[in-house]
Formats: C-alpha cells, sequence, structure tokens
C-alpha cells in the first residue's frame, strides 16, 4: 500500500507543475554527484548538511587605469540541508548566500534567491539495477538585481519545473558502493514576464514574456572506500528564449570533471571543475535599454571555466556505526541467511529490500557451488588416466657397450 503511495505521487509530481534543477546548481547535499542527481536517495532520518562555493574568472575582462587587464571573477556560496523522511521522499533547503554580480550600483548579492526542493526517488526496477525518481523545485527571488554576466539566465522572477531522474548501478546488492550511470531531463520554467532585466541604473527594460528550457545531465561516478570519482556532461536548451537583451540567453553545454574524498563517515570534501563546450556564441544585444556588455573585453558570453569545492557533513545518523558492505564477508561456509540478514540490517536496508538481497546472495552462492561442483567432476574424470600413467613401468635404456681396450 505504501509503495502504491508513493509510485501515486510520483506520478503526480512528474505530472504537474513542479520545479527542476538549473543544471549549474547542485540542490540538494545528498545523492548527487557534481550537476548530476541519482535516482536512489538517502536511507530513512538521514539530515545532510552541504555548502560549496563556485570560482570563476575572465582574464583581461578590464581595461585599468595605468594601462594594465584587469580579471573578471565570480564568486557564489550556497548551502543545503535536507532531510530523508522516508526511503523514498526527501526535502531540501538551499538558500543562494553570496553571488557576484558586477553591476554598475552592486558588486554583489547577498541571499540572492532560496531554493525548495522536494525529490521521490528509490524507485527500483529490472532486479534493483535500475532506480526511477523524479525532484521538484521551487525558486523564491529575494535579490533586486538580476541579468548577471557568467551566471545561467535569470530575470528575478519565480522559477519552477520538473526533473526525471534515472540511475544505473552494476550491483544490485550495494548499489551505493558500485559503479553508477546517472540520467536527469528536465523541463524548466522562468515566470519573468514584467521584471526589469537592465544593468543600468535609472533605466528600465521589462521582459514581455515567460521563457522555458530543457535541461539535461549525464553523470558517471566510480565509488570507492575512501573517493569518488565523477565526470558528467550537462546543459540546457531553450524552447522559448529569453529577449535579445538578456545574459546567457545560448543554450550551452558544460562537461565537469570532480572528486570526492571520504576521510570519515560524516564528512566528504567535493572538489569539481566545469568546462564549456558548446555556447560560445553572444547573442545578447548591447547598448538598448540600459544593457550593458559587462566585462566589456570578455572574449566569450559565459566564463568558461568554473571550479567548485565542497564540504558535506552527514549529521544523521549520528556515527550509526553502519556496516561498511565491502567489509562484509559473504563466501564464509558457516554464515547463515540470518547472519547476513543482521548484517544487511546494520547497513540500513529495509526489510523488504533485505530479502531480495538475501535471495540474490544464495543464487550467487548456488552457482559458485554449481561451478565447483563442475570443475570437481572435471578432476574426477582426469585422475584414473593419470593413474594409469604411473602405474607403467618405465622404459630402461639399453647399457652403452664399452669400446675394446687394445
Amino acid at each position: 500500500m505504501r509503495k502504491t503511495l508513493y509510485l501515486l505521487l510520483l506520478t503526480v509530481l512528474l505530472g504537474g507543475i513542479a520545479a527542476e534543477t538549473r543544471a549549474q546548481y547542485a540542490f540538494t547535499a545528498s545523492s548527487r554527484l557534481i550537476r548530476t542527481q541519482e535516482a536512489l536517495n538517502p536511507k530513512q532520518g538521514s539530515l545532510t548538511f552541504f555548502s560549496h562555493f563556485d570560482f570563476s574568472t575572465v582574464a583581461g575582462a578590464y581595461a585599468g587605469q595605468l594601462g594594465n587587464l584587469v580579471a573578471h571573477s565570480i564568486v557564489t556560496n550556497s548551502i543545503h540541508l535536507d532531510y530523508a523522511f522516508t526511503n523514498n521522499i526527501l526535502v531540501a533547503l538551499n538558500p543562494l548566500i553570496y553571488s557576484d554580480i558586477h553591476h554598475q550600483d552592486a558588486a554583489s548579492n547577498v541571499f540572492e534567491r532560496i531554493f525548495l526542493t522536494a525529490k521521490v526517488a528509490s524507485f527500483g526496477i529490472a532486479n534493483d539495477y535500475v532506480y526511477v525518481g523524479g525532484m521538484a523545485t521551487f525558486m523564491l527571488p529575494l535579490a533586486s538585481r538580476w541579468n548577471q554576466f557568467g551566471n545561467p539566465y535569470s530575470a528575478g522572477g519565480p522559477e519552477v519545473g520538473i526533473n526525471v531522474l534515472l540511475s544505473y548501478y552494476s550491483d544490485n546488492l550495494f548499489p551505493r558502493e558500485s559503479f553508477n550511470v546517472n540520467l536527469n531531463l528536465g523541463l524548466y520554467n522562468y515566470f519573468d514576464a514584467g521584471k526589469n532585466i537592465s544593468n543600468t541604473p535609472g533605466r528600465n527594460f521589462e521582459v514581455e514574456a515567460n521563457s522555458n528550457a530543457i535541461t539535461y545531465s549525464l553523470g558517471l561516478k566510480y565509488p570507492t572506500t575512501s573517493v569518488d570519482l565523477m565526470l558528467e556532461i550537462w546543459g540546457w536548451v531553450f524552447i522559448s528564449e529569453p529577449p535579445v537583451q538578456a545574459y546567457t540567453r545560448e543554450a550551452m553545454a558544460f562537461i565537469s570533471a570532480g572528486a570526492r574524498l571520504k576521510p570519515v563517515d560524516f564528512l566528504a570534501l567535493t572538489l569539481g571543475f566545469d568546462y564549456q563546450l558548446t555556447g560560445r556564441e553572444d547573442k545578447t544585444q548591447y547598448g538598448a535599454f540600459g544593457i550593458v556588455r559587462r566585462p566589456p573585453n570578455a572574449p566569450t558570453n559565459y566564463t568558461e571555466w568554473r571550479v567548485l569545492f565542497g564540504v558535506q557533513f552527514n549529521i544523521l545518523p549520528i556515527l550509526s556505526g553502519a556496516a561498511d558492505p565491502s567489509l562484509i564477508d559473504f563466501t564464509t561456509g558457516s554464515q547463515g541467511s540470518d547472519i547476513i540478514l543482521r548484517k544487511l540490517e546494520d547497513i540500513g536496508d529495509d526489510k523488504e529490500s533485505t530479502a531480495r538481497k538475501i535471495e540474490e546472495l544464495r543464487r550467487r552462492r548456488q552457482d559458485i557451488e554449481r561451478n565447483l561442483e563442475q570443475l570437481r567432476s572435471i578432476l574426477k574424470e582426469g585422475e584414473p588416466q593419470k593413474k594409469e600413467e604411473e602405474k607403467k613401468p618405465e622404459e630402461t635404456k639399453p647399457e652403452e657397450k664399452k669400446p675394446n681396450e687394445k
């Protein structure tokens, strides 16, 4: 009954007007790569905190007073807090604390926006090798200055959309510790009609109509005991384009690579790097309606690269002492299913999932025993032939005759 209710909730979530993550941002603290979401939520009762800094710079963007060139740097910082109410439902809060905007009358935005995210995931199919889910995000704007160079398009209106999540794991018994491939597809809506996007004080230019875009990301993750390696391709394509006076109105694609270090159970450090692949042609029209090119000497319409550094704290459960699946020995003949059951429950699996994993372990063990039996049969067939060869008398070599001595 509960699973049916979750599936119904997922259907409503994917069919209604909900929010999808802008690929530039990481909306949850857990169950994600750098820019890509996994379709597998953390266990029920998990409370996770994550804070990250994004940094990028454009060299030679401005001409200095002494004839030198000055770089244009962009720093953003956001914090994330999410909680798993069940194994399938996660809710996240994500305020953007600081962002450089470089407007003529302001250098930065503080508490620019806040995201509210609901993620319904961890629905296993294909014998739990594949998981599906969906995520909804609502962006509430807080700042008064928008339309920024070097950041995804936004004009200061609410933003909502929808995102479908699909993940494949190479090990259906312990997916979190196995190689995985993740696909995100979404529709993002910008309710910006009537919002002012001029970056010149005293001049206004209001957006006439709302915009929307298709977002996508494909991410690979290779986890180990101490580090997770990640590689992603992501971006967006506008269906209804923003006005020609807006920054970052082009379709763009990026590649990201990163690593997540896990020195202890409750702490993880993330280092990532983004590089722009497509969308470097500047389609913004400057000069009219108070739209100024900033920075004036930028070679592209967006920052070509971006570095991310993040710190993650797993607040709950606090040092629960959960077993490491990689350290559990399932091959010992003395271990019964009841012992394995307790160890899997220590890891945090629910009873239904644990029962499936026990059955999978039995099947794998039967396959191993079947292969061993075949090997024994082959060895037994070869034993009689070997014994017959040992019984054959060795052929004696004829003695060499000594030459007659004269």
